[in-house]
């Protein structure tokens, strides 16, 4: 669902673009970078966004992560930028080879250990460690650096990894595995932040997108990689990306590391706001051994917010817990720890919202994004987007299975057009972006787009017997144009409403708030699922013993001669309950239509943001209306958010 873009143009155009240079005179030019200002201290919070999230101070203070970030975009040259872009997307073909694999060779390790009966849980531990871990990523790139970031995360990649291929038992085979969520996670995430540092708002969707590209190619044939290694030893699955992916992240860690050192030794990166001070401190009073340690590890433990990242953690995890294990536990939902759970999690987040508000000294969120219309929005669009979507999808490969008539690889075809689609459909969006300047029109078009291709579904499930391939790949097309136009228009503004120093973070919370809301969607479509298909089976089947079966196993439909009386009550059982999470999906999916009415249409030019320094927003770009073109005055209606 997520989590989860063929370049037009000249490529010297495009690094002149998101390469920014020095000369600032031009009133177009926004890349200016607004430097470190000495007597700011970071938790200033004066600048509120009380109106479209426009209205933020000109100076934010900058973590050196941030600063030096900024350094290396303006001190990298063409050629070195385009080695680091074939860096990151060899990175992100890897990452994208890895995800379509290595979930693959769970069932075998798991029954080498003979603990198959782990795997659900093993799969839920990971899902949500991958989900908490991102803030806590976002702040440590933001206060080191995004290289030394890099390197942690590849770390950890590479030692789960390797633990998972020599696992000996279970146990090492669970740690491994929790260091490969954290290290997936973490290099998903850093190349999010990295193609969001190095483009600027023109080209941001259509790079953003091609990091989705390899699935295009993985998607197909990562079967046959699955079927080679499971034919001679699982473990080879997970050793080969032991080596793999550090030699694709490799250059640009090193391009990255080089250009800060040579702008470190010609003092060009600015001080951190508490680290780098308190080591000068430190130095100047002659405190050094154990105590100057202690001092500065205080520091970064008060800048990191360690203590309202682990309440953060704590919080989101007893809270997504239970929407997955419930199903296991005796009485599901009403059993008392899943209860517990829940409460602990809710008033645990509550409690973290109160310390981060008021408390904090230095918040993973600061007010001015918090009471940020514009973020507010997207973190709506992507919790509805998440949740709406498992009410249409957990099952659709199961209903489809059933209704239709297929082959098993004509269904594993038909299967993989939602990821097809969004991926492609993503770089066309992207494209849109670039030639169009603006996204607000295009997400509110694809949202009723969106809801157009679930109509479809709705549609489909009301007929009496199979639907027919046909109309059920055209609702699958449909709705992932739909759903790639919302994505990357969600994804760009909130990029565009935060100032720079924000927007690592911000691109976890709305990574995390999906994750949420896709645990929501599952819970709640299980809920439906195991609530409603087995009187609809009992109802439709006249065979009541093979009525039970079916509920436990599709195998067990799909093996029933098509046409007879059995798959027909099938059929007609998974239509009634499908037809009830679809309309449910058309309806909570509404919600998104609304919220992206409140969105800010930002003016996607040549800068890093629209909020900060000479890069805010003027909704006035082209103040002369005799020379604004049809498209322009279209746009300029869709540029402040409905109230």
């Amino acid at each position: 669902m997520s989590d989860k873009a063929a370049i037009n143009g000249n490529a010297a155009t495009v690094l002149e673009d998101d390469v920014p240079s020095q000369d600032v005179s031009s009133e177009k030019s926004c890349e200016k970078v607004a430097e470190f200002p000495a007597n700011i201290e970071l938790e200033e919070d004066t600048a509120e966004d009380t109106s479209s999230a426009i209205a933020v101070s000109d100076d934010i203070a900058k973590t050196r992560g941030v600063s030096r970030i900024e350094v290396v975009r303006e001190k990298m040259s063409q050629k070195v930028f385009w080695i680091f872009a074939a860096s990151i997307f060899l990175t992100a073909w890897v990452a994208c080879l890895d995800s379509s694999t290595t979930y693959n060779y769970q069932p075998s390790a798991t029954s080498s250990f003979s603990r198959h009966s782990m795997l659900s849980t093993l799969q839920i531990a990971n899902s949500v460690i991958g989900a908490v871990c991102k803030p806590f990523i976002a702040k440590i790139s933001d206060l080191s650096s995004r290289p030394f970031t890099y390197f942690v995360v590849l770390l950890m990649y590479v030692i789960g990894f390797v633990v998972t291929a020599c696992s000996p038992t279970i146990s090492a085979y669970v740690i491994g595995s929790v260091f490969i969520a954290i290290g997936q996670s973490g290099i998903n995430l850093m190349n999010s932040v990295l193609v969001a540092d190095m483009t600027t708002l023109k080209w941001r969707s259509l790079f953003s997108s091609l990091l989705a590209l390899p699935y295009l190619v993985t998607t197909w044939i990562s079967g046959y990689i699955v079927q080679d290694i499971l034919s001679e030893n699982w473990r080879w699955g997970y050793g080969m990306f032991a080596i793999i992916t550090p030699v694709a992240l490799t250059p640009a860690i090193v391009v990255m590391a080089w250009l800060e050192h040579s702008a470190n030794k010609k003092g060009e990166v600015p001080i951190g706001p508490i680290v780098d001070r308190k080591r000068k401190e430190l130095e100047a009073s002659h405190i050094t051994g154990f105590k100057a340690f202690y001092q500065i590890l205080k520091g970064a433990l008060i800048e990191i917010d360690a203590f309202g990242l682990i309440l953060l953690g704590f919080a989101f995890s007893l809270i997504l817990l239970p929407c997955s294990l419930y199903q296991y536990a005796s009485g599901g939902w009403n059993n008392p720890s899943m209860i517990a759970m829940e409460v602990v999690g809710g008033v645990l987040l509550i409690i973290y919202a109160i310390y981060e508000i008021w408390f904090a000294p230095f918040p993973l969120l600061p007010k001015r994004v918090l009471m940020n219309r514009t973020f507010i929005c997207c973190v709506i669009i992507d919790f509805i987007y998440e949740m709406a979507g498992y009410f249409s999808l957990l099952y659709f490969t199961s209903y489809t299975f059933v209704v239709l008539n297929l082959s098993y690889r004509d269904w594993v075809y038909l299967s993989n057009t939602t990821t097809m689609g969004l991926c492609f459909f993503g770089i066309v969006w992207g494209a849109v972006f670039r030639v169009f300047r603006r996204y607000k029109v295009f997400q509110v078009v694809g949202i009723a787009i969106k809801l157009i291709g679930m109509g479809i579904y709705v549609a489909c499930s009301t007929r009496n017997g199979s639907p027919g391939v046909g109309i059920i790949a055209a609702g699958l097309v449909v709705t992932s144009f739909g759903d790639a136009a919302n994505v990357m228009s969600t994804q760009v503004a909130a990029q565009a409403a935060v100032p720079h120093q924000d927007m690592a973070a911000t691109i976890s919370v709305l990574s995390l708030y999906s994750s949420i809301g896709a645990a929501v969607g599952t819970a709640i479509t299980a809920a439906v699922w195991s609530g409603n298909l087995p009187t609809a089976l009992y109802k439709y089947v006249p065979d009541q013993k093979k009525a039970a079966a079916f509920f436990e196993s599709v195998t067990a439909i799909w093996q029933e001669p098509w046409g007879s009386a059995d798959r027909e009550g099938a059929i007609k059982a998974y239509q009634e309950v499908n037809h009830t999470l679809f309309c449910m999906g058309v309806g909570v999916s509404s919600i998104m239509l609304i919220a992206s009415l409140f969105q800010t249409n930002y003016f996607l030019g040549d800068q890093q943001n629209c909020v900060e320094g000479d890069q805010k927003e003027d909704y006035h770009h082209n103040p002369d209306d005799s020379k604004k073109t049809l498209i322009d005055r279209i746009t300029d209606f869709w540029s402040k958010p409905f109230f």
